[in-house]
């Protein structure tokens, strides 16, 4: 089985061809979320390992086709009787010593049909040679040279045997059975696979929003670095000509400090979703370790419509894990016909016909049991039951239990998606609005500090009230960040809850 995914989006031949060699290099990559997903889509390890299963469940699937398989076989044989001579009390004379040998030769091809009809195809041709020591009788070895008679003939045999199931084993039997169930696994695979998927994108999804806020976080620590540089020189400055007290150049300074801190702290976390990215995208680590991740693009909030008995609805029909749950259920559903099928008595028809050939040369003998000159045949029916059925009862009192559990199972889920589906609407609905509240937040912030930076050159304000109120455009401008990676973070949980992942990144799993 070969299973290939589609994107519509693509890699650049220069990048991709970066992620195969071998010898890495320190160099900054410039990479948006389309390239970082396709990456995944081709490298991530989670991903190569759950396209196997579906591969193997294929071939399990198929090898359960081999129960139809005819076996030929072919026997040659030869058997030889060497008698000495005996008394028998019932009759005069004694029984004369002999050997006798017979060759055989034949093919014979045997099998069943789905249809629940076994059949046995043979053929044979032998030769029986008998020598009879005659030298007990004279009266009769004289007639045979050397008193040693030689007898040959050839045999030759047709036959078709049949035997049809009426009632167990009739509609279902385990091999029927087996095959059904590696059906639903092989579709249960396929889901699995198509969830991974999901779940995959998904990550580098969340991931590279969090990249992008972090990237963000790191520009605003910068600027506020540099803005406390400018604030610790200017006060400097002030406080030599006597304009401000020694104490607000040491508030300054405190400042400073603390936001050289936290643009540290930043950049750890910018570099640890660096390698989170790169984990998710690349096979190899290595080839990978010594380059610099830059995503590309801009943190956005594009409104989404929002249809809550919509989402419900797509997530009942698209999420690959209800329908593996689904799958489960018509799995127990075949075993449940199996061992209800298996508390029937066995009641079979059989029957064979063929021909038989004996003569003097293999030729005639063939033609014979060919043409059925001389025919065998036998027909009837055979019925057994077990007298208590005490396995098969309880088997199908298991397996009904077992499909009763498997349908709380799905309900459950369905329940737990249902949830999800809802809990991720309102989360859209909550990040969305807090988009719009922190970025207000932020031009609020910055109107007011740089009101506040006015009234300090015209001495009504302290550099105190400067200090805080850059503070609170840093914690604005970080907040705005954050908002709108949630935000579009939530929108991505959305699509997973829907199972409508690979369709929002116009995605195709294609099976063949």
């Amino acid at each position: 089985m070969h299973i290939r995914l589609l994107p519509t989006l693509f890699v650049c031949g220069a990048f991709a061809a970066s992620g195969q060699t071998a010898t890495p290099k320190a160099e900054t990559r410039s990479v948006s979320l389309p390239e970082c997903i396709d990456l995944a889509l081709s490298r991530n390890l989670d991903l190569q390992i759950a396209r196997m299963y579906p591969g193997i469940a294929n071939y399990q699937l198929r090898s359960t086709y081999g129960a139809y398989d005819p076996t030929l076989s072919f026997e040659a044989r030869r058997d030889s009787i060497s008698t000495p001579s005996d008394f028998d009390p019932k009759k005069t004379g004694l029984d004369l010593p002999y050997e006798l040998s017979y060759s055989t030769i034949g093919p014979e091809v045997k099998g069943r049909l789905p249809m629940a009809l076994s059949y046995d195809l043979s053929a044979g041709a032998g030769q029986q040679r008998a020598i009879t020591d005659l030298n007990l009788d004279p009266a009769t070895a004289i007639n045979y040279p050397g008193g040693i008679r030689q007898t040959n003939n050839f045999t030759a045999e047709t036959a078709v045997s049949l035997r049809q199931h009426l009632l167990r084993d009739f509609w279902t039997d385990e091999y029927r059975e087996t095959i059904q169930i590696r059906r639903k696994d092989l579709k249960i695979s396929e889901q699995g696979l198509r969830f991974q998927i999901m779940k995959t994108v998904l990550a580098v999804e969340l991931t590279y929003y969090d990249l992008l806020a972090a990237r963000e976080k790191v520009r605003v620590e910068e600027k506020a670095l540099e803005l406390r540089r400018q604030f610790v020189k200017e006060t400097k400055r002030r406080v030599e000509v006597g304009d401000l007290p020694p104490l607000d150049d040491e508030q300054a300074r405190t400042q400073l400090e603390n936001t050289q801190t936290a643009l540290t702290a930043a950049r750890e976390g910018f570099t640890s979703l660096q390698n989170a990215v790169i984990g998710l995208i690349a096979d190899d680590f290595t080839q990978w370790a010594e380059t610099d991740l830059e995503p590309s693009g801009a943190l956005v909030a594009l409104e989404e419509e929002l249809n809550r008995s919509e989402s419900f609805g797509k997530a009942m029909s698209n999420r690959p894990d209800l329908l593996q749950a689904r799958l489960e259920v018509e799995k127990n559903d075949v075993i449940v016909k199996f061992h209800f099928n298996q508390l029937f008595p066995s009641l079979d028809i059989v029957g064979s016909y063929g021909g038989l050939g004996i003569q003097p040369d293999l030729e005639s003998a063939i033609s014979d049991a060919a043409h059925a000159r001389n025919p065998v045949y036998y027909y009837g029916a055979v019925m057994s039951f077990p007298l208590g059925n005490i396995t098969e009862r309880n088997n199908y009192k298991a397996g009904k239990s077992t499909r009763d559990l498997a349908r709380l199972q799905l309900k459950k889920a369905e329940q737990g998606v249902l949830l999800q589906v809802a809990d991720s609407v309102n989360r859209v609905q909550s990040r969305f609005s807090q988009v719009g509240s922190t970025r207000l937040a932020r031009t609020y912030a910055e109107s007011a500090l740089a009101a506040e930076e006015k009234k300090l050159e015209n001495g009504l304000t302290t550099a105190f009230v400067v200090l805080e109120l850059q503070q609170i455009l840093i914690t604005a401008r970080n907040a705005e960040a954050q908002a709108l990676a949630d935000y579009n973070k939530a929108v991505a949980q959305l699509a997973f809850a829907e199972g409508t992942t690979l369709e929002r990144r116009h995605l195709a799993l294609k099976v063949r």
